[in-house]
């Protein structure tokens, strides 16, 4: 392995997993890091494949950090998972060099805030590794999920760290405290097949996590800006007082008290004291710029910058610190001038804060009245103080009557004009509040507040600040999603080599310290795996395996092959051969997914003679092949054993009629079917029936009017003698329940369109009366979404309950499933979740390219009339499945093109386009015909599933509720939920037509 040369941080003693690759592989190595040194997996490097994690790793330690939630794997010695849990108080006491001092860590690092986490490793396989540090969950595992502060905070002493580097320009004056506070990081690596991944879709291999992180500082200068605010107070307390003395009208409010004889002219003087309240407006709480980027606290000093917020939406995406790319650095040449705008901005605010306190404090603003005049035979002294916004607003104190001998009289007089003149004084004081409380007096105090803040506080931040950025950026270096990785490129059996990730080391947070030498480096959050790029399986390399399912078919049959370890995302030619290895029909091509697997049906031609034939598999990149035998034998030989019988439904009323079901019967051989009572006495006529070439049949079965209430069998007895197989049928009494009232249950849903978190109601025809119905609501894959609901069937056979959609559940189509108690039948319906519905008609159409298309070909529908950009879903019906969610375009078109597998059967099947917003919708048909070796059901009647003629949905021939039973027989009970869900798929595309007003209902 030749590999590129990078800068050495490798530390003195054994460190694991962070050192170099030491090994070589059959091809050159890329290292890539943006310009950041190396670091990779090498603990075990002469193993296959490796895995490493941690909470923390740092080139200043000598030793691994074992108490930082160290673990790590090898493939052959030690695979794992091997974990490790976090010991902050180890943590703290390691000694820590920097340059030539030796420190306690908890000097400049404080960890003790981190929550409970931990790490595990594991390396299972040349090509398959796995490392991740986060939470420790309460079952042992570990994860990135959680609440912030579940994380916790590791704490950088960045000032401290300035001085042990020696970096200078930063007193005491200007900052005394500087800490760089991170939420814990979490990191996830993972190789699979060769392959390293991307888990989440955004920022490079691997994912991380990284909570908030803060600048916090502490300056004498912020501390100082709190007594420069109080000035201002006292300024606009003064300024205030002018302003009133100057446009307070003294002649008339003087002239009220005219016609008052021997009353001297009054004194008029304005006192304002909202100094202390304006003082508190500002200093009483941190103040956050409205960019959220920074917080400060004149009161105490201190400044908090919120680094998380310098990459909020980076893309216009709403990640944030979570969805940066590889390798970015969090704190450039823009930062700072970002800093000093927002210190601008946030002094505004510090003045609309100002402005906004002077109207809330204008009771602090008094006009006071005065009357004085000493006589020789007694005093007048009669004062009135009058809070400006009470007066304006109508709400006067009385006046002080302090007079005393022959002038208390004539005070008296005073007092009570005073107290009747109180509504005349609005008309006097109310331009004097209006003034102040006018744009013309905002400005007046903006001016005022700009000119005072902009030198005694603004300016001195703006210049504290631009030192502190030009340290921190000697001194430390914030990566957000560091990643080491390294390249292998390997051969290619076709054209030229490829190259491929081996090795990926991501860190979500790493801190280098004097990042220009890079004299330490702090990680948070780390993980790593390294995968063998050489003879070892590793990337590039196929091991293909073909399987087939049946391994015996009848001429005319058809078998499933699956492949593994193909080339991903790549191609591959299926093909049948006879004994003689002479290709037998045409090659199938077939599309691999991610992991190199794919699934394609092979037909046996209705010619092909009996023998040992080979079904092989290419891959198309490489040209590796696999194989696996086919026999080809007569029908009845396939599935002659272990006959099996169901009955459907299993319990009826004399005069109805039942579906019986018969498996691996002897193809071609007739068999009775007789109904019996429990002595083994017969109940009515018995039925022939002929199994077909799969060995198997269905049949109906009428229940005799005269047939007594009470358990039965139904056997069915082959002619040959050969082994039979029989089921029971319970015979119900005519007076427990009508027959023709509690049979054929069905539910309907009102309304079929709502939004999550609506309430819908269901109700309930042909139940069971009194049983217990449990209503569930399931997706279209048979998962539950939400609780149940049980409701009691009443006398009529029928029920009516509420069931509620959970916030949040997906737009789409859901199924509302009601199930009895008894295990009788139960009922489905669909209901359209939609993000809103307008209510509006709308001209919907659809259709498929193709009328009619072959098994194995593609086909493509085609849906208009949605609104632009509408998200629309598409569900193909029968065996349903649903088709990925698209935006309608420009035009409202939508259309999906999928392939005509082995889901749909021979016979007509119906598409359906629905919209998730309004839950209207359009419908289309078209007919599926069996290809090469595919043949569709019949039922006897020269009704094949084939026919096209607008008939029912695909069918293999039979009730599907009996077959499904049938299956469930065959299967064992394992497969009962494998029922249910199929059920759910069944009832989901038989109602799925009651969507659209102009289409019948499948």
């Amino acid at each position: 392995m030749n590999r590129t040369q990078v800068p050495s941080r490798r530390r003195r003693g054994s460190v694991p997993w962070r050192r170099s690759l030491a090994t070589a592989a059959a091809a050159a190595v890329v290292v890539t890091a943006t310009g950041l040194p190396a670091v990779a997996v090498d603990n075990y490097p002469d193993e296959p494949s490796e895995a490493a994690a941690s909470v923390l790793d740092s080139t200043l330690f000598q030793e691994a950090l074992l108490a930082a939630a160290y673990s790590d794997a090898g493939s052959e010695s030690n695979p794992g998972p091997n974990e490790g849990n976090l010991n902050v108080e180890l943590l703290g006491s390691e000694l820590v060099r920097i340059g030539d001092v030796e420190v306690p860590l908890d000097e400049i690092l404080d960890f003790g805030q981190l929550g409970a986490l931990a790490s595990k490793s594991e390396a299972s396989s040349p090509l398959d590794a796995y490392a991740v540090s986060g939470l420790a969950g309460a079952d042992g595992g570990v994860t990135l999920d959680g609440e912030t502060e579940d994380f916790g905070k590791a704490t950088v002493d960045v000032l401290s760290v300035a001085r042990l580097l020696g970096v200078d320009g930063l007193t005491d004056q200007i900052v005394d405290q500087l800490l760089l506070e991170a939420g814990a990081g979490a990191a996830e690596v993972k190789a699979e097949d060769g392959v390293i991944l991307d888990q989440d879709g955004v920022g490079g291999l691997g994912q991380y996590r990284v909570a908030d992180l803060d600048l916090s500082l502490h300056s004498p200068v912020i501390e100082n800006a709190a007594s420069s605010i109080y000035d201002i107070g006292g300024t606009i307390d003064s300024t205030v007082e002018d302003l009133v003395n100057e446009n307070l009208d003294d002649s008339a409010l003087t002239g009220l008290f005219d016609a008052v004889p021997g009353v001297p002219t009054p004194s008029i003087t304005v006192d304002s004291n909202m100094q202390e309240n304006l003082f508190q407006s500002v200093v009483g709480e941190p103040i956050t710029s409205a960019n959220q980027l920074i917080t400060i606290d004149l009161s105490t000093g201190e400044l908090q910058i919120h680094l998380d917020k310098l990459v909020d939406n980076p893309d216009e995406t709403e990640g944030g610190l979570n969805e940066l790319p590889p390798n970015y650095e969090l704190i450039d040449d823009t930062t700072y001038p970002l800093i000093a705008e927002t210190v601008h901005e946030l002094m505004q605010e510090v003045t609309r804060i100002l402005i906004g306190a002077i109207e809330d404090s204008l009771n602090s603003v008094t006009v006071n009245i005065a009357f004085y005049e000493e006589g020789p035979l007694g005093t007048l002294d009669v004062s009135w103080s009058l809070p400006l916004a009470d007066a304006v607003n109508g709400d006067f104190p009385e006046a002080v009557n302090n007079s005393t001998g022959t002038m208390a009289p004539v005070a008296t007089v005073l007092v009570s004009t005073i107290n009747t003149v109180g509504p005349a004084l609005a008309p006097i004081l109310g331009p004097v509040y209006d003034l102040l409380i006018s744009d013309e007096g905002d400005d007046i105090f903006e001016l005022l507040i700009n000119d005072l803040k902009t030198d005694a506080i603004t300016a001195p931040i703006r210049e504290m600040l631009s030192p502190v950025f030009d340290v921190l950026a000697q001194v430390l270096s914030i990566t957000i999603n560091r990643q080491v990785t390294e390249t292998a490129v390997i051969p290619s059996p076709l054209g030229e080599p490829g190259e491929v990730v081996t090795s990926l080391d991501l860190s979500a947070l790493s801190l280098a310290l004097l990042p220009e030498n890079e004299v330490a480096r702090v990680n948070l959050g780390n993980a790593a795996v390294r995968i063998s790029p050489d003879g070892d399986g590793g990337p590039g390399e196929i091991d293909p395996s073909l399987t087939v399912d049946p391994e015996s078919v009848a001429p005319g049959g058809s078998t499933v092959a699956t492949g593994e370890g193909y080339t991903p995302d790549s191609t591959a030619t299926v093909e049948l051969q006879d004994p003689e290895g002479n290709p037998v029909g045409d090659p199938i091509p077939v599309d691999t997914d991610s992991e190199g697997m794919f699934t394609v049906p092979v037909p046996v031609p209705d010619d092909a003679e009996l023998g040992d034939y080979t079904v092989v598999g290419t891959d198309d990149t490489t040209g590796e092949a696999a194989e696996a035998p086919l026999a080809v034998v007569v029908g009845s030989d396939i599935c002659a054993m272990d006959p099996t019988l169901t009955v459907e439904p299993s319990a009826a009323y004399a005069g109805d009629t039942v579906s019986v079901v018969g498996q691996g019967f002897p193809a071609g051989v007739p068999v009775i079917v007789q109904l019996r009572d429990a002595e083994g006495n017969a109940v009515g006529e018995p039925v022939t029936v002929t199994p077909d070439e799969a060995c198997g049949f269905v049949t109906d079965l009428t229940v005799p009017e005269d047939a007594e209430p009470g358990d039965h069998v139904v056997e069915a007895e082959p002619e040959d003698g050969s082994e039979g197989a029989e089921a029971p049928l319970e015979i119900l009494d005519p007076g427990t329940n009508p027959p023709g009232e509690c049979t054929d249950p069905t539910i309907t849903a009102d309304p079929t369109s709502v939004e999550d978190g609506d309430e819908v109601m269901i109700t309930g025809t042909g139940f069971p009366a009194g049983a217990t119905v449990t209503v569930q609501l399931f997706d279209t894959e048979g998962n539950e979404i939400g609780g149940p609901v049980t409701v009691t069937v009443d006398e009529d056979c029928g029920f009516e309950t509420p069931i509620t959609v959970p916030e949040g559940t997906p737009p789409g189509v859901i199924i509302v499933d009601a199930q009895p108690d008894d295990g009788s039948e139960g009922a489905q319906t669909p209901i359209v979740v939609t993000e809103g519905f307008s209510g509006g008609e709308r001209d919907l159409t659809a259709r498929f390219e193709k009328p009619t298309v072959e098994q194995g070909a593609e086909q493509t529908f085609y849906a208009s009339g949605f609104d632009a950009g509408e998200s629309v879903g598409g569900f193909i019906n029968s065996t349903s499945f649903a088709l990925p969610i698209q935006e309608a375009d420009a035009e409202g078109n939508v259309q999906w093109t999928f392939t005509v597998d082995e889901r749909l059967d021979a016979g007509r099947h119906q598409g359906l386009a629905v919209s998730t917003v309004q839950g209207d919708s359009a419908m289309a048909s078209f007919d599926v015909v069996a290809g090469a070796g595919f043949s569709g059901g019949d039922d006897g009647d020269g009704n094949g599933a084939g026919a096209g003629d607008g008939g029912p949905l695909a069918s293999t021939g039979a009730n599907v509720t009996a077959l499904i039973a049938a299956t469930v027989l065959l299967l064992g009970a394992g497969a009962v939920m494998i029922k249910r869900r199929r059920e759910i798929s069944a009832a989901f595309a038989t109602a799925m037509g009651r969507f659209s007003d102009d289409k019948p209902a499948v």
